[in-house]
């Protein structure tokens, strides 16, 4: 299977996570306002896991979510994407 390593847009970068984004990502998952409609607060062992899952999600189907950057901007500046889901909902298959 053939993985794109970017996608690049006229103003954002989509790319590969990188071990210096575990940071910034777990800062944002730490923000009340962030995390306001999540369950809960993430701990940066807890935001290390789930880009560990994110990028076991890219080698096992070769797409999750990509860390996005604004060049010129900032070298993180979140994430979007898609994943299968982990759980069964009255909507799937989504």
């Amino acid at each position: 299977m053939s993985i794109a390593h970017e996608i690049r847009t006229p103003r954002l970068l989509l790319r590969p996570w990188r071990d210096e984004d575990r940071v910034p990502f777990a800062a944002m998952n730490a923000d009340p306002r962030v995390m306001e409609h999540f369950p809960s607060l993430l701990s940066s062992e807890e935001s290390d896991a789930l880009v560990g899952r994110i990028r076991a999600h890219f080698e096992n189907h070769g797409f999750a979510q990509w860390a996005v950057e604004i060049p010129t901007v900032t070298p993180f500046a979140g994430f979007i994407g898609l994943a299968v889901p982990r759980f069964e909902a009255r909507l799937h298959p989504a």
